[in-house]
């Protein structure tokens, strides 16, 4: 890739499992996630029988650089965004606002979602303060609430990005309470659990 350039962010989407694509953005889940909170492959690809799931490609001029696993909430208001990661070599580049801007736009095009909703590891660490960063430059709002998981000894807060106009007629408040949406979190998960 030429450093000159102007390289071109592009973010394909598939609802349909697809061995081939999950061969090229595994690398990127695989170096962005520990084992204890990756969920396996046949669980992925499990929740694509059960479930209205997601998996996105981040490109730049053809060169995966970023991937999403994403599930409607259960009223379709909703876009999950379940994992989130950048390639390391391309952190640092805005690849992440990109991302998740292409993800905001496809939801609300295709979908009609009325937000995003992320749970992030809410820990006091430098790590844990640029995450936290991180989200709230690409517009999310935290909550107070700290939701604890008995499979997994971090802690987490929900975030949520609204992606509507209060204009708009069709406007609707979303919940801002990190328990209400945690509700959402919880049931996405259980249903990708389940066999």
């Amino acid at each position: 890739m030429n450093p000159s350039s102007n390289p071109t962010f592009e973010l394909q989407t598939t609802g349909i499992w697809s061995d081939s694509l999950w061969s090229r953005i595994s690398p990127v889940y695989n170096a962005s996630f520990p084992d204890h909170i990756r969920k396996p492959e046949r669980i992925i690809r499990n929740m694509f029988n059960k479930m209205e799931v997601f998996l996105h490609e981040g490109t730049l001029e053809g060169d995966v650089c970023s991937m999403a696993l994403t599930g409607l909430s259960a009223d379709r208001n909703l876009l999950i965004i379940d994992y989130l990661a950048i390639l390391p070599a391309y952190r640092q580049q805005g690849i992440g606002r990109q991302t998740v801007r292409a993800l905001a736009k496809w939801a609300w095009e295709t979908y009609n979602v009325r937000g995003l909703l992320i749970e992030a590891e809410a820990d006091d660490s430098e790590e844990g303060r640029n995450r936290m960063r991180f989200w709230s430059k690409c517009g999310f709002e935290m909550t107070e609430y700290v939701h604890s998981y008995v499979w997994v000894p971090e802690r987490y807060k929900a975030l949520l990005l609204d992606l509507q106009e209060e204009t708009d007629p069709k406007y609707q408040n979303l919940p801002r309470d990190g328990q209400k949406l945690f509700e959402y979190i919880e049931t996405f998960h259980k249903a990708s659990f389940a066999r």
